[in-house]
């Protein structure tokens, strides 16, 4: 009798501090951020209308991370009132809470908004079914805008991952400088994209005449020759044009093709191949060499790092075995970095996904240089059609999708093995 006394009281124990764990656990992950978030919420809500904006700023930081401190300092509290095997996970469980619900905020709540808006009308309204949808694919200027993002997305990543595992090749094969010479490829990733954008605008610059050009690429172009001057007018005349050894400017960033280009005329008389050359974007191809030239330091530092890491031992044999340097790259290196060159491509095509800076700045969309995040904005600020806006953000959203499901199943296998 007494054991079966004591054996119900263990259970009604063990029942007790599961129900009492999981309180703290709703406590942790729901209340606990809920009431930080709201706090602060209300806190500067109230405070904005009492004081100024810089005000605000100064005392916002120091007041929130007071608050955020309390809120802490109680939890912790609450969780060393539980078992101690139960203390870990729910330690564990205050600190994510806020980031999970900070994520479901800002990020899966807007994620399903948007997709409900793209069902919407232009302003949000009525429900129009796959209408927007249907623009999007049937749309002339949309599926111009949609083939520019798969141009980008394919030779961006391909070019910065390439010459990047170039450039990381070739330098770490250096004996003297290599710090120097990283150093000078890794600097465009310093530069802003609207800076780096504003510096290639400078080089394809084109003015119509009499204008002096001041690109540096037309600048070359029509200062060949004595007797060629760069747009100079000589009393009331155009000096250098009509000489035919003369070569005009061209409007790099306003071509959609090569027709322009001397090389044209010997194009027209090739085929098939010949015509896909002459119809190149040129211009979209023009505004890709400013991303790969951003973020081709980043992949060879990163590429290089990897190369590093493969054991001298390695290298060693294969230069024993009489392999050459391009053997050794294609049969060693490539192999034992191959996670590294996943990662680095993963990265540029979120990268290239968000692009938008250098778009904007140099041409705004215009010129059939348009992408899909400029397209976005376009659809809400310039047109207010906040339900084709909404379709444009869920193809990117649908664009990412593979890469965060392939990114998560790569480190599951990399975890289970």
């Amino acid at each position: 009798m007494d054991e079966l006394k004591l054996t119900i009281s263990m259970k009604q124990n063990t029942q007790q501090k599961k129900l009492f764990t999981f309180g703290i656990s709703t406590l942790a992950l729901v209340i606990f951020p809920l009431a930080w978030f709201l706090s602060q919420a209300i806190l500067f809500r109230e405070l904005t209308e009492q004081v100024t904006r810089n005000v605000l700023v100064l005392i916002a930081i120091p007041l929130g991370s007071t608050l955020v401190f309390l809120l802490f300092l109680g939890m912790d509290r609450l969780i060393k009132l539980v078992p101690r095997d139960s203390r870990e996970v729910l330690e564990a469980r205050m600190f994510v809470g806020p980031s999970i619900f900070m994520i479901f905020l800002f990020l899966f709540y807007p994620a399903m908004r948007t997709i409900y808006l793209s069902f919407k009308d232009r302003y949000s309204n009525d429900f129009i079914g796959l209408e927007n949808y249907k623009w999007a694919f049937t749309d002339a200027e949309m599926i111009t805008t949609i083939r520019n993002q798969v141009v980008w997305l394919i030779s961006v990543v391909v070019l910065t991952v390439f010459v990047g595992l170039i450039v990381a090749w070739l330098t770490d094969r250096l004996n003297k400088g290599e710090s120097f010479f990283k150093s000078i490829v890794f600097m465009p990733m310093a530069i802003s994209a609207v800076g780096a954008t504003a510096i290639f605008k400078f080089i394809y610059e084109y003015r119509p005449p009499p204008l002096t050009q001041i690109g540096i690429i037309n600048g070359i172009r029509v200062s060949k020759g004595e007797e060629c001057f760069n747009n100079r007018i000589i009393d009331g005349v155009l000096e250098g044009y009509d000489d035919d050894s003369c070569v005009n400017a061209v409007g790099w960033l306003q071509q959609r093709d090569l027709s322009a280009l001397p090389i044209a005329d010997t194009l027209e008389s090739g085929g098939w191949f010949s015509n896909l050359l002459i119809n190149l974007p040129i211009n979209t191809m023009l505004l890709m060499i400013i991303m790969v030239w951003m973020y081709t330091g980043f992949a060879a530092v990163v590429f290089s790092a990897g190369i590093k890491a493969i054991p001298g031992e390695i290298m060693e044999a294969g230069q024993i075995d009489g392999a050459s340097e391009l053997r050794i790259f294609r049969s060693i290196v490539i192999p034992y970095i191959k996670s590294t060159v996943i990662v680095v491509g993963t990265y540029m095509v979120v990268t290239v996904l968000k692009a938008f800076d250098i778009i904007y700045v140099s041409t705004r969309g215009d010129l059939e240089t348009n992408l899909l995040a400029v397209k976005m904005l376009d659809e809400f600020s310039k047109y207010r059609n906040f339900g084709r806006s909404s379709v444009v953000a869920v193809l990117i959203f649908v664009c990412v999708l593979p890469v965060i499901v392939g990114t998560a199943l790569r480190e599951r296998e990399n975890s289970s093995s």
